[in-house]
């Protein structure tokens, strides 16, 4: 009967995280529409040119090797965005530094964050820091869903000043370009997805610790160096 009980709560948390991993997804799923787009598009623009200039009997071999060359260039980005697609499958072994996923994560958040008056600044890393590989795909959710919670959380315009304290923690310090003593502090959004509750998940799975506070939020991880 035990046994019966913590299959059905360990199946209940699997489809819970599975959920807020398909939130993250289809939150950022437009930006990643219009990378893998962008390069086909080009693609094509520059075959229709090419085509053009064939069908008036205008081919410049100069010119049309410079179009073909901008063609495969654009293609390869093309099969290299598809191929990065894995880093969303939560079964992949794959493993990457944790600055690159951090960037990563930031490149695909920018627009939204700027829409909610939300600033981000990255502070530059001392130099010779070993960094260890983590886990892409978790790492990435965990991060992502972090940069969620603050999206949703935010009652004013912030500026988050994102450093890493040592090769297995960051620290993002919260400040307020304008000072309001009537600002209102950070209260839970009631109808946020990426609550609390749902970053902890997100954090148990990517072996991830979250130490949210007023000013700051620190974010530290497990590596196999640990």
């Amino acid at each position: 009967m035990t046994t019966t009980i913590q299959e059905s709560a360990s199946s209940h948390t699997h489809w819970q995280l599975a959920g807020i991993r398909h939130h993250v997804f289809l939150k950022v799923f437009s930006v990643l529409r219009h990378n893998l787009l962008g390069p086909i598009s080009v693609s094509r623009m520059n075959h229709s040119i090419m085509r053009r200039n064939i069908e008036k009997d205008v081919l410049n071999k100069g010119k049309t090797l410079e179009r073909l060359n901008k063609i495969d260039l654009q293609l390869e980005e093309a099969v290299l965005g598809i191929r990065a697609l894995s880093i969303w499958d939560e079964s992949s072994d794959n493993e990457a530094l944790p600055e690159d996923i951090v960037a990563s994560g930031l490149k695909l958040m920018s627009g939204f964050l700027t829409l909610r008056n939300i600033s981000v600044e990255r502070l530059p890393e001392d130099t010779g820091v070993d960094y260890a590989l983590v886990r892409e795909s978790p790492f990435l959710y965990a991060w992502l869903g972090l940069l969620c919670y603050i999206e949703d959380h935010a009652q004013q315009p912030i500026d988050l000043h994102i450093h890493f304290q040592d090769p297995r923690r960051l620290e993002i310090v919260i400040t307020h370009p304008l000072y309001d003593v009537n600002a209102q502090r950070p209260v839970d959004a009631p109808n946020a997805i990426i609550d609390r509750a749902a970053l902890q998940l997100l954090a148990d799975d990517a072996d991830v610790v979250f130490d949210i506070g007023a000013q700051s939020i620190k974010m530290s991880w497990l590596t196999k160096k640990a």
